[in-house]
């Protein structure tokens, strides 16, 4: 089995329609998206919200073909112990770093 991609061109573009004005207005949408949520991402914020923001990008990251996000997004929801949340909420920055510097390049060089 193969590793999860950072960003699937072809399931965003099939999504999109392959529209280029259109997805570049949803990679702006997202980045407004993590821009609210990125702060809360850490194992001092309470539970419910950093819950809440996981889930809410896993949702987006499924949209846009984000799948080592949306897979980080998933495990940290799981997560109930504190080395275990505090792990998998490194994880999810690290994936919405990785995800961010995808999406960059893709706006740069979207072919």
């Amino acid at each position: 089995m193969s590793a999860p991609l950072v960003f699937d061109r072809a399931h965003y573009a099939n999504m999109t329609g392959d529209d280029h004005a259109l997805q570049l207005e949803i990679i702006e949408l997202f980045r407004g998206q993590v821009a609210a949520w990125r702060g809360v991402l850490t194992p001092e914020t309470p539970a419910d919200a950093w819950r809440a923001a996981a889930h809410t990008l896993k949702g987006s990251a499924r949209g846009i073909g984000l799948w080592v996000l949306a897979e980080a997004c998933e495990k940290a929801e799981g997560a109930s112990e504190g080395a275990d949340i505090a792990a998998s909420l490194a994880d999810v920055r690290a994936a919405l770093a990785a995800a961010l510097e995808a999406l960059d390049a893709f706006v740069s060089k979207p072919a």
